[in-house]
């Protein structure tokens, strides 16, 4: 625990480059503060059918940092900032393109309840 879930459609670019890009997030979750290096689990889903709404770009990017809950509200904030900084660097590619959305989300999971 924490866990970086990266979902991406079948149409990014940098697709290929996925083990590549599940270090660089691992390496940046590892930079915060209560966070151990070797705790850290990222793994990849990749999108085959999906449906976005009018107006939307073709595909998208997402991710979920799942952590466990007690950390500062600025933890997470600087989590989120730094996660995403470093998410839209992996896929400047399609950022550049506007072809997909890229989001992130910082998720809580309850300590009390989260076994391993």
């Amino acid at each position: 625990m924490p866990h970086i879930i990266l979902e991406t459609t079948s149409d990014i670019v940098e697709n290929p480059d996925v083990v590549d890009i599940l270090e660089r997030l691992v390496a940046k979750l590892a930079t915060f503060e209560t966070v151990s290096s070797k705790a850290i689990k990222g793994y990849h889903g990749l999108r085959n059918t999906w449906i976005m709404g009018d107006g939307a770009p073709a595909g998208f990017v997402h991710c979920e940092v799942a952590i466990l809950t007690g950390r500062t509200p600025e933890l997470k904030k600087s989590m989120a900032d730094g996660m995403f900084a470093e998410l839209q660097s992996c896929f400047e590619i399609t950022k550049a393109s506007g072809e997909a959305s890229i989001t992130l989300e910082i998720r809580e999971m309850e300590a009390d309840t989260y076994r391993k």
